[in-house]
Formats: C-alpha cells, structure tokens, sequence
C-alpha cells in the first residue's frame, strides 16, 4: 500500500524595500564593475601583448610559407578570437535591462 506524503515548501518573501535597496546598489556598482573589468583588459600592457600575439602568429604561419591570403586570415581570425569579451559585451544592453529608477 503506497502513502501519499505531502510536503509544504514554505517560501521566504524578501520585502520590496529590500529589493529596491538590492537594485540600487547594483545600479552603482556594476557600471564600475564593467569600467574597471575594460580597464584592465583593455590596458597599455594588454594591448602590447595583443599586438606582440598578432605579430607572432604573423611571422610564424608566414615562415611556414603559407599562401598570403591564408596568412592573412588566419591572423585576423586570431586577432577577432582575442576579443571576445569586448564582443560580447557590445551585444549587452544594460540600461535597457535593468531599467529606469524613479
């Protein structure tokens, strides 16, 4: 003989002052959050890397005597493939998420 056994899942509710609070703290700190995330990608060094990287690929796949045009795109499919934060952060609408406080 099979027992039904019925369980109550009791819910939390979190106040809507709460919720505002949590919304206006993440309204300031993720657009700082993103800044310094872009700064420290997006830096004099990085970029020093980023070209050192594209170079490198360049001159390796060129001494391999590839055809131009292959070299060519390999390399800019490298390069693009180093970007890829920046990519897709481009596709991200924050704003338009979050929404307007009043």
């Amino acid at each position: 003989m099979d027992k039904e056994i019925e369980i109550e899942k009791k819910r939390e509710e979190i106040p809507v002052e709460d919720l505002k609070e949590l919304f206006a703290v993440i309204n300031q700190q993720v657009p700082d959050l993103i800044k310094n995330l872009f700064a420290s990608l997006y830096d004099a060094e990085t970029a020093e890397q980023y070209a050192k990287g594209i170079a490198t690929i360049y001159k390796t796949l060129k001494e391999q005597g590839l055809p131009d045009e292959m070299v060519e795109k390999l390399t800019m499919k490298y390069a693009n493939s180093m970007d890829v934060i920046g990519k897709a952060m481009e596709n991200i609408d924050i704003k338009g998420k979050i929404g307007d406080e009043d």
